[in-house]
């Protein structure tokens, strides 16, 4: 529930980008636009919580992340990394011990308008709460709403309570309207068809798994291209150029070890049937 006044700043500005992460992405259009529906989808273990987290992060805007699939101890460790370049290993033994580093607290503690929720398998009645509650504590809703993973999600209805798999396309077209609503950019992220899951190939947009490909304006694949690198495929853009086939990809350098994505230093992205 709004009020008159924060309604009109949900809504204001509707359309606008965030700000940019990766240019490689941003030269397709690839772009994270206020009150829209995004997807990353890719099989376990590839990077797209790492890649969310990054944009998170580094977008610069408010931010509430829904973390179902992972606890605080996982995402605070992930956080370290990410804006300090720490390894894992050294963040998780900080977070354990809590006995970080001075510089690290400070900041930790710079991102006041990040906000994580951690319950383990919301329904959508929890996700619209927890937006409720952000726009108790701050007046207005957050810029970017990241859902990790959408499949966490669990139906208000006893048919989707009992078939965790049941009613994604609810779910998306829930999400959807929150977007619209909040003027929030909402980003999903949704894993792969088991045909895919150790793809090192462009994933299409077909390898979304339970083909809930209709609702979001972009829609992003990922599959690992290399030892140090993640591929990122465009395969749904509303706002720019696409690839259902998976063939405009973007390969981004990765060190998951220390969750360092960037942009490559020295290409720029070309169409996969070009690069292999």
């Amino acid at each position: 529930m709004f009020s008159l006044l924060q309604a009109h700043r949900a809504g204001a500005d509707s359309g606008a980008a965030l700000p940019t992460v990766f240019r490689s992405l941003e030269r397709w259009g690839a772009r994270h636009q206020r009150g829209q529906l995004s997807l990353y989808a890719a099989p376990a273990g590839t990077g797209k919580s790492a890649l969310g987290l990054t944009v998170a992060l580094k977008s610069g805007v408010s931010v509430l992340y829904l973390s179902a699939d992972s606890d605080s101890h996982v995402q605070t460790s992930r956080t370290i990394s990410i804006l300090t370049g720490a390894s894992l290993d050294e963040s998780r033994e900080w977070v354990r011990s809590q006995t970080w580093p001075a510089e690290v607290g400070e900041t930790l503690g710079q991102n006041l308008f990040f906000r994580f929720d951690f319950t383990p398998s919301p329904t959508m009645d929890d996700v619209e709460a927890a937006v409720a509650c952000y726009v108790e504590i701050y007046g207005e809703a957050p810029h970017l709403i990241v859902v990790d993973n959408v499949t966490n999600i669990r139906g208000t209805t006893q048919a989707n309570a009992e078939d965790p798999f049941s009613g994604l396309e609810s779910i998306m077209d829930y999400l959807h309207s929150m977007a619209r609503e909040t003027g929030a950019h909402v980003l999903g992220l949704h894993h792969t068809t088991a045909a895919h899951n150790d793809s090192s190939k462009p994933i299409p947009l077909s390898g979304v798994k339970g083909q809930i490909s209709r609702v979001p304006a972009l829609i992003l694949t990922l599959h690992k291209a290399g030892e140090k690198l993640l591929g990122v495929s465009v395969v749904k853009n509303r706002n720019g150029r696409s690839d259902a086939s998976g063939g405009l990809t973007v390969e981004l350098e990765a060190d998951l070890s220390r969750m360092a994505i960037s942009d490559p230093k020295f290409s720029a992205p070309q169409w996969a049937s070009q690069q292999r």
